[in-house]
């Protein structure tokens, strides 16, 4: 008869074993969008309300790492890799939410995106009038 801490130890052995298992399987490319090299993509992705980074009233940041493997602070990573995978890595390529009328209200906005992409460096920056035109031009890299 085993002790009841080591059925737990046990129990906490197994589920670790499918934690690490999982960004692996997250990690391999798909079909549509084959990196053939593990150059490492890992930026750190900042929403600031206001005109200019500098100047925000408030920021929230995360980090998102789509290779070697797919992880990060980011609250939806694979969504997020794969928007800007079907992208090319190209932030003014990213399509966003279908397109709809946003009020035109001047509230503004900005999005920064500094780190590497398949190894290249990156370091992007774009204001917009308001929240829901930069939803409009990205679903999830920027949704935090």
């Amino acid at each position: 008869m085993t002790s009841p801490r080591l059925r737990a130890f046990g129990a906490s052995a197994g589920v670790l074993a499918a934690l690490v298992a999982v960004p692996a399987a997250q990690a391999q490319p798909t079909a549509a969008h084959p990196t053939d090299d593990l150059s490492p993509s890992v930026l750190t992705l900042t929403f600031a309300q206001g005109d200019s980074l500098d100047t925000a009233s408030s920021q929230r940041t995360v980090l998102l790492i789509c290779s070697p493997s797919v992880l990060g602070t980011h609250p939806a990573t694979a969504a997020a890799c794969d928007e800007l995978n079907t992208a090319g890595g190209d932030f003014e390529r990213l399509s966003g939410h279908p397109m709809r009328f946003c009020t035109m209200i001047y509230d503004p906005v900005t999005v920064a995106a500094d780190g590497v992409w398949h190894g290249n460096p990156v370091s992007y920056r774009h204001t917009y009038p308001n929240k829901c035109q930069a939803e409009n031009r990205s679903t999830y890299v920027f949704a935090f």
